[in-house]
């Protein structure tokens, strides 16, 4: 009716100088690569905070009749995300207890295809096995065999949730789409509108909130009355701050991409920092880049209308990615700088480099982010420094320890269990990793298994009191005897008089002796009949090697003799 009365005034929320140069970029870098039959492109550009939508190109010439160029790829088409997809099944993983320390082993996999279907085993995008990565490298490089392992850890069903309540419509975790996609729905193997996609990542930008986009603001009649005006609407939680930092820093994070793309790629922009996402389809047909920071989100996809297969792109190089980057140029130029910053609840942690554990031994370590209560804890069982006889470098035995007689060296233990495996079926994951090691020429990938044979089967420590030390009048003896076998006694010895006896644990009893020096003896014996003695010398309230001086007794004095006088004459009468 309104405009039977003369027409209506409609505000949009499109940014009329981005619009023309985001149609001009796609236009423009699509001319370049139709050799490569690569024949139409698409973008849009949102604010990810109120989900307005500046700019949307939906393809390169909309008045191009020869591959139907008013089709609005941003909105009408369905096409596959690639790697694109793949912050969504980590951002499951971050919810499920997973950390970007996390490590997963990248090497080739074969995975049940289900019933009537042959095995899935994907490869990477280089063709390479990278063996361990921990989470961030392997979403920062965008691993493909790294990201089907972390799917099947967290679960097909999870990760259609999480990309549901993203707002990817497609990916609803109905019967259907759960009984017709697979593992390689990580890789993008279920479609998606681009719209949706762009909206979904808007939440990593937004601290976990998704707005819904929109493009219009107001509409008013020719005489200025409004008859429709959007009213804000704030955007709805659909992830945690913590959850959606960790994936916006990893993606910003240009060292955690370098193995794929190196320090120097397109993605990286100077003095900014910038989330990005890269994805194309292992046949060629859709290729991918999304890229934000807080304030604003650029999504863009290339291919061909008719689904035809691309001749040549790659992701990170040719392709969306120049779009992209022109493209969030332009939009950044009236923007001031802004980080993603870290929310309460996000902790750091050093880190073992290789593992992921926290950091020990002196190995090498970085920084890492975690939700608070995620941080690793406990031993590292994966980077270790183990103990190996000297004579045979093999493991050290107990007595080997006891002795003191091994060294240390470094070595790391792979291990993954495979959550389709039960009982005593085959444990492909541990097969793959195995078949990786054996091409493997770094000695820390092959620990000994082995223990070292020794004759000397039974050894005795004492704990306390130390030899050749000083101790007071009471003290404790505390030994520690060990064997390859159950002790069955032992027997304590002080300067040759058998003082106790002992038949089970603890083995430690207390002492008073008077001052002076002393040694102690303790000997045992184990099932096997094995015997072994040990033996300290200490002194009490004196040095163990003190010696009481010898008295030298004086000598006696002797009187002085003088001469017997002769005998005086005696005078006559």
């Amino acid at each position: 009716k309104a405009v039977e009365l003369g027409g209506m005034r409609i505000t949009t929320t499109l940014d009329l100088e981005l619009q023309e140069k985001a149609q001009e970029i796609v236009t423009s870098e699509i001319k370049k690569v139709e050799n490569y039959h690569i024949t139409n492109g698409a973008s849009v550009v949102l604010d990810p905070q109120t989900g307005e939508i500046l700019a949307m190109v939906g393809s390169k010439n909309y008045d191009d009749p020869d591959y139907e160029g008013k089709f609005n790829v941003v909105t009408q088409g369905l096409r596959q995300p690639g790697s694109a997809i793949k912050p969504v099944t980590y951002v499951t993983a971050f919810k499920e207890g997973y950390t970007p320390s996390y490590m997963l082993i990248d090497t080739l996999t074969s995975f049940p295809g289900g019933t009537g279907q042959p095995d899935y085993i994907p490869t990477n995008y280089d063709g390479k096995e990278h063996g361990p990565m921990q989470l961030r490298y392997a979403l920062g490089n965008s691993i493909n065999i790294a990201a089907v392992k972390m799917l099947a850890k967290v679960g097909i069903k999870d990760m259609l949730t999480v990309a549901f309540d993203l707002g990817i419509s497609t990916l609803e975790p109905t019967k259907e789409n759960l009984s017709r996609l697979g593992l390689s729905v990580t890789l993008g193997g279920g479609e998606v509108r681009m719209i949706e996609l762009a909206s979904a990542y808007s939440a990593f930008a937004n601290s976990g909130l998704r707005a819904e986009p929109i493009a219009i603001l107001k509409v008013t009649d020719k005489d200025g009355n409004v008859l429709e005006e959007l009213k804000p609407i704030p955007g709805k939680r659909v992830l945690s701050e913590a959850e959606a930092f960790l994936i916006s820093h990893i993606l910003s994070d240009n060292s955690a991409r370098e193995m794929t793309f190196g320090l120097s790629s397109l993605l990286k922009i100077a003095n900014r920092q910038v989330a990005v996402k890269t994805g194309t389809t292992n046949d060629k047909r859709d290729n991918w880049a999304i890229g934000w920071t807080p304030q604003v989100l650029v999504a863009v996809w290339v291919g061909n209308n008719d689904n035809t297969s691309m001749k040549q792109v790659a992701s990170g190089v040719s392709g969306a990615t120049p779009i992209w980057r022109q493209t969030i140029l332009e939009a950044l130029k009236k923007l001031p700088v802004e980080e993603f910053k870290a929310p309460s609840g996000i902790v750091t942690a050093e880190v073992d480099t290789v593992s992921g554990y926290r950091a020990h031994d002196g190995f090498p370590q970085r920084t890492e982010y975690f939700i608070q209560g995620t941080e690793p804890v406990g031993e590292d069982p994966i980077h270790k420094k183990l103990k190996l006889c000297r004579a045979q470098g093999k493991l050290a035995t107990p007595v080997d320890i006891a002795r003191g007689d091994y060294d240390e060296k470094e070595y790391f233990i792979f291990k993954e269990s495979d959550p389709f495996a039960s009982g005593n079926d085959l444990n492909r994951w541990q097969k793959g990793i195995d078949d990786w090691l054996s091409k493997q020429q770094d000695p820390r990938y092959h620990p000994p298994t082995e223990y070292c044979s020794t004759t000397d089967q039974l050894h005795i420590v004492f704990e306390s009191p130390g030899d050749r030390s000083q101790v007071g009048s009471n003290f404790t003896v505390k030994l520690r005897p060990v064997s390859t076998s159950d002790i069955k006694e032992v027997k304590v010895f002080i300067n040759g008089q058998e003082k106790k006896v002992f038949n089970s644990r603890p083995y430690e009893f207390d002492v008073t002796l008077s001052d002076g020096t002393y040694t102690i003896k303790a000997e045992a014996k184990d099932e096997q009949n094995h015997d072994g003695s040990s033996e300290i010398k200490i002194g009490v309230n004196v040095p163990w090697d003190y010696t009481k001086p010898t008295v030298t007794p004086k000598p006696t004095s002797t009187p002085t003799s003088f001469p017997t006088p002769p005998p005086t004459a005696t005078p006559g009468l």
